[in-house]
């Protein structure tokens, strides 16, 4: 990677929202304090503080408000940001602009200045409106396509072209959610959008297959400007990019900076690490391999009833129109099997 990929790399740490699917969007006052600190130290741009627009009960992180952001994250140099989900938005009774209303409730620009949405990549064209709005309110707007992975060549020229009429995108990001992609595909991925799309690209990847910090270090290289990471890589399923491991290559970070960094993941993420047990293993490795959500893999994990091998069996029963999407009640009924 040349200098000048590096010096324009914007990093985006993610960890309060992509860790919250652990911890159920709560973290301590103390580790919070502290990640801010070290933040602050560090050539990070912009911090995801968590989800707008998810009912109170969901955590502390996954609701918030400017007040709420202004008392988390007291002290922060970087700009902050927060996801919503487009499903939220869709799933709404109510037209487009009052139903982006009801989902930023609290959130006005000013302490949180971008607000990323995350939408499946097949509702690209319906975003539109949302991404209008959301700009209306004066934020920037960052459209996350999940599961872009998953995408048909047919399906992924039509993205292009629906990407093309959203005129207040800012950022453009490629979101591996599956884990699945491979070096080669993320350079074309990322090369193709932006050749084709004015706004700038990013990247966002997961470790299922133990590609994310490659796939990230490939997609700046193919000129993707702000790419993801978490602390530790904590984050759904297998996990992100860890922040310990990218930042010092994409910023080229001093040595002096890189120890205190280190400490904090050791002290606050090493512990949850061996909570949680995130990070690329058989069964994720096999989820990404076949686009099977990573919250199967998760949930199963987190039962503690099966071995890596019996989850992948597990898996294997899963139908090729189930794999896509996590449901609850197919979650009860492949528990129900195991115990029959």
């Amino acid at each position: 990677m040349s200098t000048n990929e590096v010096s324009t790399t914007k990093i985006l740490d993610c960890t309060l929202r992509d860790g919250g699917y652990y911890t159920g969007w709560e973290f301590s006052a103390e580790m919070v304090s502290d990640y801010v600190g070290i933040i602050n130290t560090l050539p990070v741009r912009m911090v995801e503080l968590g989800f707008a627009g998810k009912p109170d009960a969901s955590g502390y992180f996954a609701s918030l408000t400017n007040s709420k952001a202004q008392q988390a994250i007291d002290g922060l140099v970087a700009e902050a940001c927060v996801m919503i989900d487009a499903k939220d938005v869709f799933g709404s009774a109510m037209p487009i602009a009052d139903a982006v209303s009801s989902v930023t409730d609290g959130l006005e620009p000013g302490e949180i200045t971008t607000v990323r949405l995350a939408a499946h990549y097949k509702t690209t064209g319906a975003c539109k409106d949302i991404c209008a709005e959301l700009s209306r309110k004066g934020f920037r707007v960052f459209l996350n396509l999940m599961q872009i992975d998953a995408a048909t060549p047919a399906e992924f020229e039509a993205c292009i072209r629906e990407v093309q009429q959203i005129t207040t995108i800012d950022v453009l990001y490629i979101a591996d959610s599956f884990g699945s992609m491979t070096p080669k595909r993320v350079r074309e991925f990322v090369a193709r959008f932006k050749d084709q799309s004015a706004p700038e690209v990013g990247f966002h990847g997961h470790d299922n297959r133990g590609w994310a910090l490659a796939n990230s270090m490939i997609a700046a290289s193919a000129g993707a400007t702000w790419i993801d990471c978490t602390m530790g890589g904590m984050g759904r399923g297998a996990g992100n990019a860890a922040s310990e491991r990218i930042i010092p290559i994409l910023a080229e970070l001093e040595a002096s900076k890189e120890q205190p960094l280190l400490n904090h993941v050791i002290r606050h993420f090493d512990p949850l690490r061996e909570r949680y047990r995130w990070g690329c293993s058989a069964a994720y490795q096999f989820a990404g391999s076949n686009l099977i959500h990573p919250s199967y893999v998760q949930a199963l994990r987190e039962s503690g009833e099966l071995s890596e091998a019996g989850i992948i069996a597990c898996l294997s029963d899963l139908g090729r129109d189930e794999r896509m999407s996590f449901s609850d009640e197919k979650l009860r009924t492949m528990k129900a099997q195991l115990i029959n």
